[in-house]
């Protein structure tokens, strides 16, 4: 039975989980979904969870159901019957039988020999949970309640206090299901006797959790009890023992088997006798029977103390848990007392840009050379000519001036000149100038500019540009995004399972892809960052060993009770902090000395 196989499926009401199992927990499947409004919707959730285990060596399966699913009698109720014989059907499982969740729980959850337990067994779902009051190792009463919101601990001792109960309520709550850390501790830190008027419980109740894979376990050790036969594979089977043929019986003589002739004398072993060693003898004196009325006087002394020794007493102990706040100086190494994770993350955000530049076109015109010398001369591009009001234009092109000529009989003097293409030196709609214009050149009398046709084209505009600044402040703002979302991630990871350690969050890797370089222009600048994010974090177990190793260490903590401690843990610059709360140690031995023989005071 050992070595077989078969598939865990836990339902509730709202989810489902499949799990490979044997003797333990193989592998664990994805908690799924599923709506009862949907009649598909479980086979669906369960087909996922199933899926992702690549298995294909057993179609044997058990089912662990919700209690509302199983009358009063023991039998499933006939619509949940046909839900997970579709489920068989679809699946092609074979169903070796089912459960409902507390009552595997119960039947398992003591494995000594021991007087049944009572406790308050709480299964914790995304949407509800139920509470199972279990008295003497049995179920007495069920309650859900839903969880529209965060759970509210006011609101579950309301719910405890309407449990119709003949006597207090068992001192000791089991959180299991789907919980967080936060739970429990809300639990371990409430002040259950504060109300007078609501009286719960006689003292304050243990809070221990019973997480996923410890739950599935417990299901496993029940299913395995009540697992017959005929439920295994054919080759577990064993043979029935083999048939032997009765011999023929003869008489056989008795003297042959070594016992003696009936009449034959039996020998009487002589017995030495014990030598007699002479002792004196003595007489005690015989006491008078007038003085048989002393006896009750002598006892009478010991009367007052005879009780003590028939009287038992049944003591509660109420503690003030005491606050601490330890550092300690230690080097966490992922390869012998913590644990270490990485993931990939990547984050985007853009700024307004603040730089600004003014942009533009230059304007452009002709005008005509006129050249005063009598013999032609070249004037290279970039001739200067200047108008009225001081505006500055060049000659685009190399230009060739005949001479002036003269007409000695009118007196005409005609000048030399050529039309030319010139160009602003800046931009700007101003310089578009009108026909007609007259231009000087500077240090050069002997030639006369004059525009031919109107200048256009000339325009000004302002942009926005990226800067230096903008560049260090999206930078920075994509960091501090990083970061939010870094810790976001890893409190979504936090569970009653681990302690993750913030401070010692690293990141790695970075890369940047901007949209636009300092100096291009730019409405907005955008960047996106991405990094390796690792960081430390206790298992539950890591963490048990560190408070076990680090309390002795301490003066505060040694007189402490670190099973009842409620430990946070902050590392930072190879320091660890202890906070929290502890109950003291109590010597139950040297108590007990101390009170034999007191009296309630």
């Amino acid at each position: 039975m050992a070595d077989n196989l078969y598939w865990l499926i836990s339902i509730t009401s709202d989810s489902a989980r499949v799990s490979l199992a044997s003797q333990k927990v193989i592998s664990q499947g994805q908690e799924i979904s599923w709506s009862q409004d949907d009649s598909d919707s479980l086979l669906k959730a369960i087909d996922t969870s199933l899926s992702a285990q690549s298995n294909d060596e057993t179609s044997n399966c058990a089912f662990i159901i919700p209690p509302l699913w199983v009358g009063e009698d023991g039998r499933i109720f006939g619509e949940m019957l046909k839900k997970l014989k579709h489920i068989c059907d679809s699946l092609k499982l074979h169903p070796l039988g089912f459960i409902s969740h507390d009552d595997a729980f119960v039947e398992s959850y003591n494995q000594d020999d021991s007087f049944p337990s009572s406790y308050i067994l709480v299964y914790f779902s995304t949407t509800f949970y139920q509470i199972s009051l279990v008295y003497l190792g049995a179920i007495k009463k069920r309650h859900i309640e839903p969880l529209d919101s965060d759970f509210s601990i006011s609101k579950f001792e309301e719910v405890l206090s309407k449990l119709e109960s003949d006597s207090a309520l068992p001192p000791k709550i089991i959180v299991t299901g789907i919980f967080t850390s936060e739970i429990v501790e809300d639990l371990k830190n409430y002040n259950w006797l504060a109300h007078k008027d609501i009286e719960t419980f006689l003292h304050l109740p243990e809070v221990t959790s019973v997480d996923l894979l410890t739950l599935d376990q417990i299901f496993i050790d029940t299913i395995q009890k009540q697992l017959k036969p005929t439920d295994l594979t054919p080759n577990e089977i064993v043979a029935p023992d083999p048939v032997i043929e009765a011999e023929e019986v003869t008489d056989v003589d008795a003297v042959t088997l070594g016992f003696m002739p009936e009449d034959s004398p039996i020998p009487v072993p002589e017995i030495p006798q014990p030598k007699i060693k002479f002792k004196p003898s003595f007489s005690f004196p015989k006491i008078s029977l007038n003085y048989y009325w002393l006896l009750p006087l002598a006892i009478l002394p010991l009367l007052p103390v005879l009780p003590l020794y028939f009287s038992k007493v049944d003591l509660t102990i109420y503690q003030n848990p005491v606050e601490f706040s330890e550092t300690f100086d230690i080097n966490l190494d992922p390869n012998t007392n913590v644990s270490t994770k990485t993931f990939d993350l990547s984050v985007g955000t853009s700024i307004v840009t603040t730089g600004k530049r003014e942009e533009g076109q230059k304007a452009k015109g002709e005008v005509i050379v006129f050249n005063k010398l009598d013999k032609s001369i070249t004037v290279n591009k970039g001739l200067v000519i200047t108008d009225s009001t001081g505006k500055k234009f060049e000659t685009t092109n190399n230009i060739l001036l005949p001479g002036s000529t003269y007409n000695l009989d009118t007196g005409v003097i005609n000048m030399g000149q050529v039309k030319a293409e010139v160009i602003a030196l800046t931009i700007g709609p101003e310089n578009n100038l009108a026909a007609n214009i007259t231009f000087t050149v500077k240090d050069n009398t002997n030639l006369l500019v004059k525009s031919s046709s109107a200048f256009g084209g000339g325009t000004r505009n302002e942009v926005s540009v990226v800067t230096q600044n903008d560049k260090a402040k999206v930078i920075d703002l994509a960091k501090q995004l990083l970061k939010e979302s870094a810790s976001n991630e890893i409190n979504s990871q936090k569970s009653s399972q681990n302690t993750i350690l913030d401070s010692t969050m690293i990141f790695d890797g970075q890369k940047q892809v901007f949209n636009r370089e300092v100096g291009e222009d730019a409405d907005f600048l955008s960047l996106d960052l991405s990094s390796k994010v690792t960081f430390l974090y206790f298992s539950l177990a890591q963490k048990q060993d560190m408070i076990a190793k680090l309390f002795p260490e301490k003066p505060n903590l040694s007189t402490l009770d670190k099973n009842s401690a409620v430990v946070n843990l902050n590392y930072i610059n190879n320091k660890l902090t202890l906070t929290g709360k502890a109950n003291p140690s109590i010597n139950i031995d040297n108590l007990k000395s101390q009170l034999i023989g007191k009296k309630e005071s």
